[in-house]
């Protein structure tokens, strides 16, 4: 009974469920004591624990340099330069090569004796001799310094071999040596290294790596990423819906986001309530797709009918509430299956609850264990109305941002802080964090936003 319900739920009202099994309770889930509510902080710790030891033993893959995607991924192991870059001397202008001691000021003539253009092998500079080299021409043998066309009468019309190359304007810095001449390994030299084990390749590490002649990659493997919608009311978009019954709306919200995390994401709906059936079902599904993560929506909280509490906590996944809203109720732990591990994380099922969560705990928790994570984008703005939150409880409000006059964007609430609001976050441009000690938050106060994925600031 707790897949994407539409319905408010009442432990995302700010009425917290009693705790689950796992954490501290046993699996009928009676407790002695007042539920523990984690912080926002806390929690994130506990997941960024789970996935490291999850994510530990991700295999590599050797991809082509070309490869689509390629970019943000994880370098599997260090990488060094085969060869320097430049990998030979070369012309950094359009202009003449030539000895600098063959030159005087501030006016000087020289036979031409040929073109280098850019792709050429090096010429032999006869002595007394200038060579027209274009930018990225090899440096002729012999020759010290490039003077930029610019500095010539003539310009390149004088350049065929039997012409006369007049410069002028000459002062005394065009004539050291080493002027205009990029130098073999300047940039990058042969066994340095191009990137660390574990390190993110941006397009510009990729750029270094090509340039050097870098032609295969070895990466780590993409995070995969199992998303189970549960609930025996959801159907998938499409079916005819019986009364009482909700489409999936948590599989194409959340896969979107994972993926956008980087993942290889397997969805499935495994719409029964009864906890040996769900078992039996998820099981299959592990031992198809072998995940590093499984993340499940609904079945968290303490209601008659939470068969993903009832079943994870006979298999040492824990469960409890985090001091948040909307996204209160959780759950994270690690499946054994031989020697794979997969984590678990369990969020509630309302879409909204959902979503927030992979923002606020899952998103930064993943940053701390794969580093190809985008981390959160965090904006200051400014409230554009008063606002009130419960105490102790870090509550993300949905917002739209609008340019403000103080620099500053200006956050308007997007309807109220219920979980069920699924219109309201497609509208949202952002979640506007009110920590656990905001009470009553006046119009103008400075506050920070979490930009949404797909969303940027005005």
């Amino acid at each position: 009974m707790t897949g994407n319900s539409t319905g408010p739920s009442s432990a995302e009202q700010g009425a917290e469920p009693l705790i689950a099994p796992g954490e501290h309770g046993n699996a009928a889930g009676h407790h002695n004591n007042a539920p523990h509510r984690a912080s926002v902080e806390e929690h994130i710790r506990r997941l960024a624990e789970v996935l490291s030891t999850a994510l530990r033993a991700r295999r590599t893959e050797t991809l082509p340099i070309g490869a689509n995607r390629l970019a943000r991924r994880v370098s599997a192991q260090r990488i060094t330069a085969p060869m320097g870059l430049p990998g030979f001397d070369n012309s950094q202008m359009d202009g003449f090569a030539l000895r600098s001691a063959d030159l005087t000021l501030p006016e000087a003539e020289l036979p031409a004796a040929g073109i280098a253009p850019a792709g050429s092998a090096p010429q032999q500079l006869p002595e007394r001799t200038a060579i027209a080299v274009m930018t990225g021409a090899p440096i002729p043998d012999g020759a010290d310094l490039v003077i930029p066309v610019e500095k010539t009468q003539g310009g390149f019309k004088d350049a065929q071999r039997g012409g006369t190359v007049r410069f002028h304007g000459l002062a005394a810095e065009d004539l050291v040596a080493g002027t205009f001449i990029r130098r073999a390994g300047s940039d990058i030299a042969a066994g340095d290294v191009l990137a660390e084990a574990g390190q993110l390749l941006t397009p510009a590490v990729l750029g270094a790596l090509a340039g050097c002649g870098v032609a295969q990659v070895p990466v780590l493997e993409q995070i995969r990423t199992l998303l189970v919608s549960t609930g025996e009311e959801i159907r998938a978009p499409g079916e005819t819906l019986s009364p009482g019954e909700l489409y999936d709306a948590n599989g194409a919200l959340l896969t979107g986001v994972l993926e956008e995390l980087g993942h290889q994401v397997r969805s499935a709906q495994l719409a029964t309530d009864q906890p040996e059936s769900f078992g039996e079902q998820l099981d299959a599904l592990l031992a198809e797709h072998r995940p590093h993560l499984l993340v499940t929506v609904g079945g968290v909280s303490a209601g008659a009918y939470e068969v993903v509490r009832q079943t994870f906590g006979q298999r040492g996944v824990s469960f409890g509430s985090v001091a948040q809203q909307p996204g209160g109720p959780q759950g994270w732990g690690t499946l054994h299956a031989g020697q794979h591990q997969t984590g678990v994380i369990c969020l509630p099922g309302n879409p909204v609850s959902a979503a927030v969560s992979l923002e606020t705990l899952v998103r930064p928790a993943l940053t701390d264990a794969a580093p190809e994570t985008p981390p959160q984008r965090r904006i200051e703005v400014r409230l554009a109305e008063p606002l009130t939150s419960k105490l102790g409880v870090a509550q993300y409000r949905r917002v739209t941002l609008r340019p403000g006059n103080g620099g500053e964007p200006s956050a308007t609430p997007v309807g109220g802080p219920s979980s069920h609001l699924l219109g309201h976050l497609a509208r949202a441009d952002a979640l506007l964090e009110l920590t656990p000690q905001d009470t009553d938050v006046p119009a103008g106060a400075p506050r920070t936003a979490l930009l949404l994925p797909g969303r940027s600031a005005p």
